[in-house]
């Protein structure tokens, strides 16, 4: 007799429930109760009365399960009679069968077999279900086990993906999270996959145009499960309210209510102050926050604050989508269990779609007499709490701390890290002390009596500046649901947007950022493209947080980025702010860049709604080819409020594009674009934008102090530095920058003492200069 055996861990949902079912992020942990199926030959069924061979028989521990035949029809697929309690273990038959003959898998002949099932997810003695997502194990158990029993060694990813598609074909309407916890085992941060994708992938494979194989190499849009290492002194604490709950019908329940809510144009205070759209763009930067709090080496107080603080935002969200669909998700026994955990001091919430079955806490192992003390009040209230722990990392095939980089195993990882390397290196080569960015050509007008001291030189600036009124006259305290915080910069300096995506990259962004806190400029990311296609490159920015975690950070995405991913983005960095790029000079000469720029416009409108929701400012930024006052207006018609001019003159992206491609062929685009004194000049000039402005940002071959004053006095808010910074520090080292930053900094408020002016808003109103095409001030 041959036999083999798999498990797989159920799992509960610790943050992002409802949310990752449209795409937002989830954190779920599998725990420490299995599903276990056993696959075996042994007295396998003898000929039917009706003269069809069975190929063996499944079978179920559970009392309400009976065992059933399943057999082949003529074409070799497999065939269960009757009983849909068994759905998604036929579903995993069906995917590994095919699977197991695309890969000519070594026991192919091995195609009758027994299979026996048998859970620990359920209460033994009633039967009922804890809601630890007991089809999601069973489908991963049945898919490893089966792997094993062909001879297959898929690695973790793979099982994933291959459980993903079984559930898929069982339940259309899932995110699944559960699958890809009970594949993975452990912590993990997921986003689901696009449905609709899947479903059309699904549909080729029962054409014969396409087969399990072919999708498994595919990207999958949005799919996301990756690693999250959480510290063995945090301890999950469990309470089952002893009322099963299904999630597919409460789920479903808020669907049909959003979707109603929609069609309706319902007029109620809460579809106005709180719409379905916030309840996902604020769920994902929680469960952001919660997952770089979770991956802390030690969980200090501090940690342990923005976990109760992640818990409690998560929980007030849920209410909050509660009240807007009329969907009961904490029901009173659960507010009981989570009061009671709090009162205790520990932070609590329902778990997974709630309606009953269990909620969670989160603590440390050395808290043991309060967990004492909450276990206590629940059992007086009638809560049972569950001895579940956090299981262990699965280890198939290959080791599932590659899980990341498999999950995304078509992202050409390595290309993106040499290509973002031979970015630092080209844009170091063409360095230029003197950069031919239009500075040069405007001169001050002196003053011999400037009557300040230079202690009275104050060179803070307020950016993100909500005005007094839009545009059509709304008063800002109206619309102050989205209205955007001013912040106030003790410099008008920030490093400006630069690199990640590859190991060099990270070293030079932690660096930057030591920088950044130590002087207190802001600082910003390079594009987080990459890593919104690749979770494994994430820590080559979020570096940048982490090194200057009171700091203010940009995050940095394209504007091609869709309004989902932007969220992502700014939850990666704990950004307090967003810059979209626009790069269309560069995608073009890029060899493998974009081509298509027709929905940058609608992108960014969507991008700025959804920061807006999260009070996050956007600043819109060119990438070396300047911007024109026409461009501006064509962004502030869309909701944009602030730019980053980036002019020609600093790091030119078209000639290291052109520089990377084999033969080269676009020199003559080196010189494309406005400098940064042209487009702060054109948007001087501009009457639409003096009665409506924008608020503006000037970067792009800033080389000196001077130069930055210059761009002040020109009507920028702040100034970007890049080039010039990341020469200093790839040539002369972090402390070398740190010490030239200071001096800008200092430099500036001589510059300024000099011209007669106490602050930056003097600049603007008080200084006189000159410029060489003779458009003076």
């Amino acid at each position: 007799m041959t036999q083999v055996q798999a498990s797989a861990p159920g799992k509960l949902y610790i943050a992002g429930e409802y949310a990752v079912v449209d795409g937002s992020a989830a954190i779920v942990a599998a725990v420490n109760r299995y599903v276990t199926v056993k696959v075996d030959d042994e007295n396998l069924p003898a000929l039917s009365q009706e003269g069809r061979k069975y190929y063996g028989v499944i079978v179920s521990e559970k009392e309400n399960y009976k065992p059933i035949f399943w057999t082949r029809s003529s074409d070799g697929s497999i065939e269960i009679l009757g009983d849909e309690k068994y759905a998604y273990v036929l579903a995993a038959m069906r995917v590994i069968d095919s699977y197991a003959s695309e890969c000519f898998a070594p026991n192919m002949d091995h195609k009758s077999y027994n299979l026996h099932i048998s859970s620990e997810l359920d209460d033994a003695k009633s039967g009922r279900k804890y809601g630890l997502g007991s089809s999601a194990a069973i489908t991963v158990a049945t898919v490893r086990a089966l792997c094993k029993w062909y001879g297959l060694k898929p690695d973790v990813p793979t099982i994933c993906k291959l459980s993903l598609i079984a559930s898929s074909m069982v339940k259309r309407s899932g995110s699944g999270g559960d699958v890809a916890a009970s594949s993975c085992g452990g912590w993990i941060l997921y986003r689901a996959y696009d449905r609709e994708w899947i479903e059309s992938e699904l549909g080729l494979i029962k054409s014969g145009e396409s087969d399990f194989s072919k999708l498994l190499r595919k990207k999958w849009p949005r799919l996301e499960f990756k690693r999250i290492n959480v510290s063995k002194t945090l301890k999950l604490l469990v309470g089952w309210t002893g009322s099963p709950a299904s999630s597919a019908q409460l789920v479903s329940s808020v669907e049909s209510s959003v979707e109603s809510s929609v069609e309706s144009s319902v007029s109620s205070e809460i579809a106005h102050s709180f719409t379905y759209q916030d309840f996902c763009d604020q769920s994902e930067v929680c469960v952001q926050k919660l997952a770089q709090s979770l991956e802390k080496s030690s969980l200090k107080e501090s940690e342990l604050n923005n976990i109760s603080a992640c818990f409690a935002q998560n929980r007030e969200l849920l209410q909050k989508l509660s009240a807007l669909t009329g969907t009961i998700i904490e029901t009173p026994k659960l507010t009981r269990l989570i009061e009671d955990a709090i009162f205790a001091g520990i932070p609590a919430k329902t778990s997974g779609a709630g309606g009953g079955d269990c909620a969670i806490a989160l603590t440390t192992i050395y808290e043991k007499n309060r967990i004492e003390s909450m276990k206590s009040a629940w059992e007086n209230h009638g809560i049972m709490p569950l001895n579940i722990e956090v299981a262990q990392i699965v280890d198939d095939g290959e080791n599932s701390e590659t899980c990341v980089a498999k999950a995304l195993e078509n992202q050409p990882s390595k290309s993106i890290q040499n290509r973002k390397d031979a970015h630092l290196a080209l844009a170091d080569a063409q360095y230029n002390p003197r950069a031919n960015s239009g500075f040069d050509s405007v001169r001050f007008m002196p003053n011999a009596l400037p009557q300040v001291a230079l202690d009275e030189v104050d060179s803070s600036v307020r950016v993100f500046v909500q005005k007094e009124s839009d545009a059509d006259g709304t008063s800002a305290s109206a619309c102050s649901a989205s209205a955007n915080p001013a912040f106030l910069w003790r410099s008008p300096l920030y490093i400006n947007a630069m690199t990640g995506g590859s190991a060099n990259a990270q070293k030079i962004n932690a660096q930057l950022a030591r920088v950044a806190a130590k002087t207190g400029v802001a600082i910003a990311s390079g594009s987080l493209s990459a890593a919104l296609q690749n979770n494994a490159l994430s820590a080559t920015f979020s570096v940048i947080r982490s090194e200057n975690p009171r700091g203010f950070v940009m995050a940095n995405v394209s504007a091609g980025t869709s309004a989902s991913d932007a969220m992502r983005a700014v939850g990666m960095l704990q950004a307090n702010a967003l810059q979209v790029h626009l790069n269309a000079a560069q995608e073009l000469v890029m060899p493998e860049g974009d081509r298509d720029f027709r929905n940058w416009l609608k992108n960014i409108e969507q991008i700025v709604r959804s920061c807006e929701r999260v009070r996050v400012p956007v600043v819109v930024k060119e990438t070396g080819c300047g911007m024109t006052a026409r461009d501006v207006l064509r962004l502030r018609n869309i909701g944009v409020r602030a730019v980053d001019v980036s002019g020609r003159g600093g790091t030119n992206f078209v000639t290291i594009e052109n520089a990377r491609r084999s033969r080269g062929g676009y020199d003559y685009l080196a010189d494309w674009g406005l400098t940064t004194v042209e487009s702060l000049i054109d948007i001087q000039k501009c009457e639409a934008l003096k009665a409506n402005p924008v608020e503006i940002f000037a970067s792009g071959g800033v080389r000196t102090p001077l130069d930055v004053v210059r761009a002040l006095a020109l009507g920028a808010s702040a100034v970007g530095v890049a080039g010039e910074f990341l020469h200093t520090l790839m040539h002369e080292g972090e402390d070398a920058l740190l010490q030239q930053i200071l001096d800008w900094q200092e430099q500036t408020r001589v510059i300024m003492a000099l011209l007669g002016c106490k602050s930056v808003a003097d600049l603007r109103d008080k200084t006189e200069f000159v410029h060489s095409d003779c458009l003076g001030k």
